[in-house]
């Protein structure tokens, strides 16, 4: 191979390299923007030429990462949240082994809830072996983001917003969320959100639900303490 064969290769493969980190930082911008953009803004926002933009919209509506409105404005695409959901069998390998430890300890349902648009979603469950009484979930099951513990603790790690339920803003304020028969009558439900190694929000949370009284304060920060340990494995 010649010198000149190699400097080519460096070449593609820089190119490559930029063009693979100007997809990632528009569909990042899309993310955060969180609205349908056209063309020229997205241009705008990221400093590129509206041709090298179409571009990159174009490869990422292949592969379903960007998605077409009627009106011409871009947003992201359905295999977004296809690759997002590949990431949470990562995340229940890695959970599970703490469930069971705290299922144990506390005698009480553990679990590990994931956002799935505005719904809060069971990934993970263990139900303690011993306990004479204790309230069943299922893997799967869903309810509205701000109706339980759970939910609270994933919003809670989201920017503040102006119309945050109080449910949430009081759960900022402690850093753990507590809910009392929004789903099960009777049952008291627990939460702590779980972030990945640069602080940033997995859209997850670790909890416990109970239908006995339990130390709120001592059970919050045993779940925190889990939390950090769970990070450390993400």
């Amino acid at each position: 191979m010649s010198t000149g064969d190699r400097a080519g290769d460096s070449g593609s493969q820089g190119n490559g390299s930029q063009t693979l980190d100007r997809g990632l930082k528009l569909l990042e911008l899309l993310a955060v923007e969180d609205r349908d953009m056209t063309v020229a803004e997205l241009a705008t926002s990221l400093g590129m030429h509206r041709q090298a933009v179409y571009r990159l919209l174009t490869t990422l509506r292949s592969h379903r990462l960007a998605a077409e409105g009627s009106s011409g404005r871009y947003r992201l695409g359905l295999g977004v949240i296809q690759l997002a959901r590949q990431a949470n069998p990562q995340l229940r390998r890695a959970v599970v082994p703490y469930l069971r430890t705290l299922a144990e300890e506390l005698g009480v349902t553990t679990q590990c809830v994931v956002s799935e648009g505005a719904d809060a979603v069971v990934l993970a469950v263990v139900e303690p072996s011993d306990a004479v009484f204790h309230l069943s979930q299922r893997s799967g099951a869903r309810h509205p983001l701000d109706q339980g513990a759970s939910g609270l603790a994933i919003m809670l790690a989201r920017p503040p917003e102006a119309d945050d339920p109080a449910g949430v803003v009081e759960a900022r304020e402690r850093g753990y969320a507590v809910s009392r028969g929004n789903l099960t009558p009777g049952a008291v439900g627990i939460a702590v959100p779980l972030y990945d190694r640069d602080g940033q929000s997995l859209e997850a949370s670790l909890g416990i639900v109970s239908m006995v009284d339990l130390d709120v304060e001592r059970t919050a920060k045993r779940l925190l303490a889990t939390a950090e340990q769970i990070t450390a494995r993400v």
